[in-house]
Protein backbone atom coordinates (compact mmCIF):
# COMPACT_ATOMS: atom_id res chain seq x y z
CA UNK A 1 0.00 0.00 0.00
CA UNK A 2 1.22 3.20 -1.30
CA UNK A 3 2.50 6.40 2.00
CA UNK A 4 1.03 8.98 0.56
CA UNK A 5 1.84 11.05 3.57
CA UNK A 6 5.15 9.38 4.06
CA UNK A 7 6.18 10.74 -0.10
CA UNK A 8 4.44 13.94 0.68
CA UNK A 9 7.07 14.30 3.92
CA UNK A 10 9.84 13.44 2.07
CA UNK A 11 9.04 15.36 -0.56
CA UNK A 12 8.85 18.78 1.41
CA UNK A 13 12.31 17.30 2.72
CA UNK A 14 13.69 17.43 -0.69
CA UNK A 15 13.28 21.14 -0.89
CA UNK A 16 15.21 21.86 2.30
CA UNK A 17 17.60 19.26 1.89
CA UNK A 18 20.30 21.60 0.65
CA UNK A 19 20.01 23.62 3.40
CA UNK A 20 19.69 26.99 0.98
CA UNK A 21 16.21 28.13 2.70
CA UNK A 22 18.89 28.64 6.05
CA UNK A 23 20.83 30.59 4.42
CA UNK A 24 18.61 32.71 3.32
CA UNK A 25 16.52 33.12 6.39
CA UNK A 26 19.74 33.71 8.20
CA UNK A 27 20.27 37.07 5.66
CA UNK A 28 17.21 38.42 7.10
CA UNK A 29 17.55 37.43 10.30
CA UNK A 30 21.28 39.32 10.23
CA UNK A 31 19.52 42.50 8.50
CA UNK A 32 16.85 42.45 11.08
CA UNK A 33 19.42 42.03 13.86
CA UNK A 34 21.44 45.19 12.42
CA UNK A 35 18.79 46.93 12.09
CA UNK A 36 17.64 46.81 15.56
CA UNK A 37 20.75 47.35 17.24
CA UNK A 38 21.19 50.10 15.32
CA UNK A 39 17.86 52.04 16.27
CA UNK A 40 18.66 51.03 19.96
CA UNK A 41 22.49 52.84 19.52
CA UNK A 42 21.19 55.66 17.48
CA UNK A 43 19.76 58.45 19.55
CA UNK A 44 16.00 59.03 18.58
CA UNK A 45 15.85 62.75 18.27
CA UNK A 46 18.73 62.46 16.04
CA UNK A 47 18.05 62.61 12.28
CA UNK A 48 19.37 59.10 11.44
CA UNK A 49 17.31 58.11 14.46
CA UNK A 50 13.90 59.26 12.67
CA UNK A 51 15.04 57.78 9.38
CA UNK A 52 15.42 54.29 11.03
CA UNK A 53 12.43 54.46 12.34
CA UNK A 54 10.30 54.88 9.24
CA UNK A 55 13.09 52.21 7.40
CA UNK A 56 11.80 48.81 8.99
CA UNK A 57 8.91 47.86 6.64
CA UNK A 58 11.18 48.99 3.35
CA UNK A 59 13.76 46.59 5.06
CA UNK A 60 11.45 43.99 5.87
CA UNK A 61 10.23 44.04 2.30
CA UNK A 62 13.20 44.30 -0.18
CA UNK A 63 15.45 41.89 2.14
CA UNK A 64 12.03 39.33 1.28
CA UNK A 65 12.08 40.14 -1.90
CA UNK A 66 15.83 40.02 -2.75
CA UNK A 67 16.56 36.77 -0.58
CA UNK A 68 13.83 34.55 -2.40
CA UNK A 69 15.32 36.33 -5.89
CA UNK A 70 18.71 34.88 -4.18
CA UNK A 71 17.25 31.58 -3.40
CA UNK A 72 15.70 30.81 -6.81
CA UNK A 73 19.21 31.43 -8.21
CA UNK A 74 20.87 29.22 -6.01
CA UNK A 75 18.48 26.70 -6.08
CA UNK A 76 19.01 26.58 -10.12
CA UNK A 77 22.46 26.66 -9.98
CA UNK A 78 23.53 24.20 -7.05
CA UNK A 79 19.95 21.83 -6.55
CA UNK A 80 18.22 21.55 -9.73
CA UNK A 81 21.37 20.25 -11.63
CA UNK A 82 22.13 17.79 -9.12
CA UNK A 83 18.28 16.57 -7.58
CA UNK A 84 15.80 17.80 -10.09
CA UNK A 85 12.80 19.83 -8.70
CA UNK A 86 9.34 19.45 -7.48
CA UNK A 87 6.38 21.87 -7.80
CA UNK A 88 3.86 22.49 -5.17
CA UNK A 89 0.33 23.14 -6.35
CA UNK A 90 -0.54 26.58 -4.94
CA UNK A 91 -3.63 26.18 -3.26
CA UNK A 92 -5.30 29.65 -2.34
CA UNK A 93 -5.77 29.83 2.04
CA UNK A 94 -9.33 29.27 3.38
CA UNK A 95 -11.61 32.03 4.78
CA UNK A 96 -11.00 30.43 8.20
CA UNK A 97 -7.64 30.06 7.47
CA UNK A 98 -7.19 33.72 6.80
CA UNK A 99 -8.72 34.96 9.83
CA UNK A 100 -7.16 32.61 12.18
CA UNK A 101 -3.79 33.47 10.94
CA UNK A 102 -5.07 37.60 11.28
CA UNK A 103 -6.71 36.78 15.10
CA UNK A 104 -3.50 34.77 15.91
CA UNK A 105 -1.14 37.85 14.62
CA UNK A 106 -3.29 39.84 16.78
CA UNK A 107 -3.40 38.46 20.02
CA UNK A 108 0.43 38.14 19.69
CA UNK A 109 1.04 41.84 19.03
CA UNK A 110 -1.80 42.91 21.68
CA UNK A 111 -0.32 40.51 24.34
CA UNK A 112 2.79 42.69 23.59
CA UNK A 113 1.54 46.01 23.84
CA UNK A 114 -0.50 44.72 26.63
CA UNK A 115 2.70 43.49 28.80
CA UNK A 116 4.36 46.94 28.00
CA UNK A 117 1.69 49.14 28.70
CA UNK A 118 1.11 46.93 32.32
CA UNK A 119 4.76 47.16 33.26
CA UNK A 120 7.33 49.07 30.77
CA UNK A 121 9.84 47.43 32.58
CA UNK A 122 8.89 43.89 30.97
CA UNK A 123 10.32 45.38 27.73
CA UNK A 124 13.26 43.58 28.81
CA UNK A 125 11.67 40.23 27.86
CA UNK A 126 10.89 40.87 24.99
CA UNK A 127 14.41 39.00 23.32
CA UNK A 128 12.95 36.16 25.15
CA UNK A 129 9.48 36.30 23.97
CA UNK A 130 10.93 36.70 20.38
CA UNK A 131 13.19 33.74 21.05
CA UNK A 132 10.04 32.02 22.08
CA UNK A 133 7.31 32.78 19.33
CA UNK A 134 10.45 31.20 16.46
CA UNK A 135 11.41 28.05 18.71
CA UNK A 136 7.29 27.71 18.08
CA UNK A 137 7.44 28.18 14.17
CA UNK A 138 10.44 26.11 13.63
CA UNK A 139 9.15 23.32 15.79
CA UNK A 140 5.51 23.28 13.77
CA UNK A 141 8.02 23.61 10.21
CA UNK A 142 10.60 20.53 11.87
CA UNK A 143 7.24 18.88 12.89
CA UNK A 144 5.95 19.04 9.10
CA UNK A 145 9.52 17.96 7.45
CA UNK A 146 10.55 16.16 9.99
CA UNK A 147 14.32 16.95 9.98
CA UNK A 148 16.62 16.29 12.63
CA UNK A 149 18.14 20.20 12.80
CA UNK A 150 15.25 22.12 12.48
CA UNK A 151 14.30 20.85 16.35
CA UNK A 152 17.63 21.73 17.04
CA UNK A 153 16.88 25.09 15.87
CA UNK A 154 13.79 25.50 17.58
CA UNK A 155 15.68 24.69 20.77
CA UNK A 156 18.71 26.94 19.77
CA UNK A 157 15.95 29.91 19.61
CA UNK A 158 14.53 29.37 23.27
CA UNK A 159 17.67 29.11 24.56
CA UNK A 160 19.13 32.03 22.77
CA UNK A 161 16.24 34.25 23.61
CA UNK A 162 16.54 33.56 27.24
CA UNK A 163 20.31 33.69 27.55
CA UNK A 164 20.42 37.43 25.94
CA UNK A 165 17.69 38.24 28.79
CA UNK A 166 19.48 37.03 31.43
CA UNK A 167 22.05 38.86 29.98
CA UNK A 168 20.47 42.30 30.63
CA UNK A 169 21.23 43.28 26.87
CA UNK A 170 18.03 45.37 27.15
CA UNK A 171 14.85 45.39 25.30
CA UNK A 172 15.68 46.56 21.12
CA UNK A 173 19.55 45.82 21.37
CA UNK A 174 18.72 42.52 22.81
CA UNK A 175 16.26 41.97 20.28
CA UNK A 176 18.69 42.60 17.58
CA UNK A 177 21.59 40.51 19.32
CA UNK A 178 18.88 37.99 19.78
CA UNK A 179 18.32 37.92 15.80
CA UNK A 180 22.37 38.10 15.22
CA UNK A 181 23.21 35.23 17.23
CA UNK A 182 20.28 33.10 16.02
CA UNK A 183 20.84 34.00 12.45
CA UNK A 184 24.78 32.63 13.09
CA UNK A 185 22.79 29.35 14.40
CA UNK A 186 20.64 29.33 11.12
CA UNK A 187 23.29 30.04 8.62
CA UNK A 188 25.84 27.39 10.61
CA UNK A 189 23.33 25.02 9.68
CA UNK A 190 22.46 25.92 6.15
CA UNK A 191 26.09 25.56 5.27
CA UNK A 192 26.29 21.90 7.12
CA UNK A 193 23.76 20.96 5.49
CA UNK A 194 24.65 22.19 2.03
CA UNK A 195 28.17 20.88 2.51
CA UNK A 196 26.48 17.57 2.83
CA UNK A 197 24.38 17.87 0.00
CA UNK A 198 26.72 18.79 -2.09
CA UNK A 199 29.20 15.74 -1.03
CA UNK A 200 26.34 13.39 -1.61
CA UNK A 201 24.93 14.59 -4.54
CA UNK A 202 28.54 15.47 -7.00
CA UNK A 203 27.05 17.77 -10.13
CA UNK A 204 26.61 15.70 -13.04
CA UNK A 205 29.18 15.81 -16.26
CA UNK A 206 27.61 17.28 -18.95
CA UNK A 207 27.34 14.00 -20.55
CA UNK A 208 25.75 11.97 -17.86
CA UNK A 209 22.60 11.74 -19.57
CA UNK A 210 24.15 10.10 -22.62
CA UNK A 211 24.39 6.00 -22.59
CA UNK A 212 27.23 4.24 -22.75
CA UNK A 213 26.66 3.20 -26.47
CA UNK A 214 26.41 7.04 -27.29
CA UNK A 215 28.57 8.12 -30.73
Amino acid sequence: MVDIEKIEKRTIQSFYEDGLTEIALSIILFLLGGYFVAQAVVPDNSRWGAELSGLFILVIVSAAFLVNRLLRFLKRRITYPRTGYVTFKKKEPSRMRRIATAAVAMIISGSLAALYSISPSLKVLYPAVNGLLFAVAVLLVANKVGLARFFVLSAASAVIGLAVTVAGIGDLKGIGVYYLFFGAAVLVSGLVALVVYIRRFPRPSPDASEGPDAR
